[in-house]
């Protein structure tokens, strides 16, 4: 996972112009790099924290001769052949990187080597990889050897990393490249997630309609990398967990629902079947005093929720209509036995249902200040909420409440073209997916402890 970084939270209201709004940076980079580029960065953030002799995310010691010299250069060429990227002719020394290929470019891709202060004889004095490319001309890199020796991320501002000047970057050949042929995004977007035993699992439906997983080991053990889950024609997911056990809910594209059960304790998955429920257009869930607490929007707007016992896997409750309606999305939380469920109107506004449970009842629905959201998400930390919206304008907003109708107002963070969005609990962090319009889907962790927020990195 990627080391915090200050980053205050300036307030702005949701509905505020555009033109008010401060510049958010643009995830990833051109279609040409974007897929080796991320999976490059993907195994360099897995080593954040790691030094020159300790233990690497491929289960080995160090990066190469790491241990005994300068290891800049051991630790860009050891990512990149971890990719199956060609590394001849790349050695520990960083000016190995300036002739690579042939010499080096002004411009810089995710995933590429960037170099500082080539003397043009062989000799440089650091070699970094670009993990992100920002809007306002900042780098954002990840390197080996860097602050006390250690893998860490740096930032290029004004061709400069502290005193060092960049020469110029030298990109990949070869590595692995998932993009279709064709050039269409590898996903559609619709992410979920659920944390067990310290695992973030994400599950995402993919172009074709399909459901791929990726597991991330928190808080510094990196990621295992996108692999499938059988499942065709499916809409959207959603996933509550349950022990050991993840119950992973699919929309299909026709509007029934579907579940398959992951037991991460046996590291085994059952098969699809079939649940009641029709003509729904998207689905959340959580586990709340014992049950599997589902919530559907179906196609005409109107929300309806049913419980499910995750232990006999059935309904305990027929779907019930929530009062309400013109519906897009619903986000739900926990704090206690109570669910805060959030809903996302067509017209772009948003408001409020907490349901009690098991005591029964709901409080109705409410307002909350906000407009023009496009996505929403919700995470809690102890007993606070935290909202998080992709607006119209592909920016991202962030309010924090500890109470019903009672938000701090809306902040803008950095990131923009969201599309979609999930988050997931995790003590006092919060564990972000975001899928952009691009294609592509990044996260970041927020940290409420000492409200930091550690910058978005490609999966």
């Amino acid at each position: 996972m990627p080391s915090a970084r200050l980053s205050k939270l300036a307030r702005i209201g949701l509905a505020a112009a555009t033109a008010a709004l401060p510049l958010s940076f643009a995830f990833g980079t051109g279609t040409a790099s974007a897929s080796v580029g991320s999976s490059i960065i993907q195994i360099a953030a897995a080593n954040l924290g790691n030094s020159g002799s300790g233990l690497n995310s491929a289960g080995t010691y160090g990066y190469y001769n790491s241990a005994h010299e300068d290891w800049c250069a051991d630790f860009a060429k050891w990512v990149w052949a971890q990719d199956g990227v060609d590394v001849s002719g790349l050695t520990a020394a960083a000016g190995s990187f300036a002739t690579y290929r042939g010499g080096l470019s002004s411009t810089p891709h995710v995933g590429d080597a960037v170099v500082f202060n080539y003397d043009g004889n062989g000799w440089a004095q650091h070699v970094a990889l670009v993990s992100e490319i920002n809007a306002d001309g900042s780098i954002g890199t990840i390197g080996g050897n860097q602050t006390g020796g250690y893998v860490t991320k740096g930032l290029i501002r004004n061709g400069m990393y502290g005193s060092k000047t960049v020469s110029g970057y030298a990109s990949p050949k070869g590595g692995r490249d998932d993009t279709p042929p064709s050039g269409a995004p590898v996903q559609a977007g619709q992410v979920t997630s659920v944390m067990i035993n310290g695992v973030g699992h994400v599950f995402q439906v993919t172009a074709a309609g399909g459901v791929r997983i990726n597991d991330g080991h928190y808080p510094a053990g990196g990621w295992e990398g996108w692999k499938s889950l059988d499942g065709s024609q499916v809409a959207s997911l959603a996933s509550a967990a349950e022990g050991n056990r993840v119950h992973l809910f699919a929309v299909m594209q026709d509007g029934t629902l579907r579940e398959t059960i992951g037991d991460y304790g046996t590291n085994s998955w059952g098969g699809w079947h079939t649940l009641p429920g029709s003509q729904v257009a998207g689905l959340d869930a959580i586990t709340v005093a014992g049950k599997i607490r589902l919530y559907a929007v179906l196609k005409d707007g109107t929300p309806r929720s049913a419980d499910l016992d995750p232990t006999s896997d059935t309904f305990t409750t027929n779907w019930y209509d929530l009062t309400g309606g013109n519906v897009k999305q619903l986000a739900s939380v926990a704090v206690g036995n109570t669910v805060r469920l959030f809903a996302l109107t067509n017209d772009g506004l948003l408001h409020e249902n907490d349901g009690n449970y098991p005591s029964g009842g709901w409080s109705g629905w409410s307002n909350i200040d906000g407009s023009g959201v496009k996505t929403l998400t919700a995470a809690t930390t102890g007993s606070t909420v935290h909202l998080y919206a992709g607006t119209n304008d592909g920016l991202f907003r962030t309010a924090d409440g500890n109470a019903p109708g009672n938000w701090n107002g809306w902040s803008t963070q950095s990131g923009s073209l969201i599309d979609q969005l999930d988050a997931l609990s995790d003590g006092q962090s919060v564990h972000l997916y975001a899928h952009t319009t691009d294609g592509l889907t990044h996260s970041q962790d927020a940290n409420y402890g000492n409200s930091t927020w550690a910058g978005w990195y490609n999966l």
